[in-house]
């Protein structure tokens, strides 16, 4: 099995007058240029199968371009997290949905591989964060070209009991986690987009803003109202940028709200923010460091396209949850 070769520091001392640093880029490009291994690991339902479709193609490119990629497809009844834990490659990939590529990225947190994320799902909005887009072809073929490593942050999720697990897009309550679970349960649509699209427009039909009690940094507030969410990459919905200011690697999170409105003010901020991707002064972003919301018990979180929990839960950022290539 093949190593991964050391990738310098990209670091360089602003003494540097022998060429060290370039010597050292160069270096760097040459060994993000060579073949690799890679253990490949494929969700056997994300978007009902088709990132099993697609894996093929992405194994072929990367074999005709010399890489030597072996391959695991992963059942229902298999935790992808535990798949990728036990897994004793160096570069260990992942082809799936949100929720299954979340899912490796925190068994490689534990195994210390380098991890190598691939879009198979409807949303894909993992891969839009970290720039690779939503073609897993093409994404195998810029792999080819080279690529660079990159940390990725994300969000611990625990609860009473001491239990806890790292998602890394948005963690969603209220009407935004309402229209998530609308959408999972619709499988006519396979756009994550227009998936989203139509879970927003059957939940305004039953959410009614509730008072939402948390404790943020300290002090509490009423997060009640419309939206609520906390951001760690800003995307999520199938190509949803809601917070343009969070940054993946930043090892900070956001606290995105919408407090309560009038359902026909409410329709107008809805589709601004979430349809036509602009701003509107009704919804707030701000940086924090902790979050626990704490009342009233039993709301829905939803996170990276899965139910992740409920009320009372503790959100805060997590540091260097792996090493992505991109």
């Amino acid at each position: 099995m093949r190593e991964m070769p050391h990738i310098p520091d990209e670091k360089t001392d602003s003494a540097d007058t022998d060429g060290t640093a370039e010597k050292e880029r160069s270096l760097k490009a040459s060994a993000l240029a060579q073949p690799q291994h890679m253990e490949l690991l494929v969700s056997s339902m994300s978007a009902h199968g088709i990132a099993v479709t697609v894996g093929r193609k992405v194994v072929s490119c990367l074999r005709e371009g010399g890489w030597d990629v072996s391959v695991r497809v992963t059942t229902p009844d298999e935790d992808p997290e535990e798949v990728a834990a036990a897994s004793q490659v160096p570069l260990l990939g992942a082809l799936g949905g949100d929720g299954y590529l979340s899912a490796v990225a925190c068994g490689v947190h534990r195994s210390g591989a380098l991890f190598v994320p691939f879009p198979g799902g409807r949303g894909n909005d993992l891969c839009r964060a970290l720039g690779i887009g939503t073609d897993a072809v093409a994404r195998a073929r810029s792999l080819l070209k080279g690529f660079t490593e990159q940390k990725l942050d994300g969000i611990r999720i625990t609860d009473p009991h001491g239990n806890s697990r790292i998602v890394l897009g948005i963690v969603s309550f209220g009407f935004d986690a309402l229209a998530n679970r609308i959408a999972n349960d619709t499988s006519w649509l396979r756009r994550g987009s227009l998936t989203y699209a139509y879970g927003a427009l059957s939940a305004l039909r039953t959410h009614r803003p509730t008072p939402l009690l948390a404790t943020v940094d300290g002090v509490e507030e009423d997060l009640g109202g419309w939206l609520t969410s906390v951001s760690n990459s800003g995307w999520f919905g199938g190509g949803i940028n809601l917070a343009p200011s969070s940054r993946i690697g930043d090892g900070q999170i956001e606290l995105v709200h919408i407090g309560p409105l009038p359902m026909r003010q409410a329709i107008r901020v809805l589709a601004q923010v979430l349809v036509t991707r602009g701003e509107n002064p009704a919804m707030t972003v701000r940086s924090v460091r902790e979050i626990t919301v704490h009342t009233p018990e039993g709301v829905i979180a939803m996170a990276d396209g899965d139910y992740v929990g409920e009320t009372p839960l503790t959100m805060t950022a997590e540091q260097h949850v792996a090493r992505v290539l991109v």
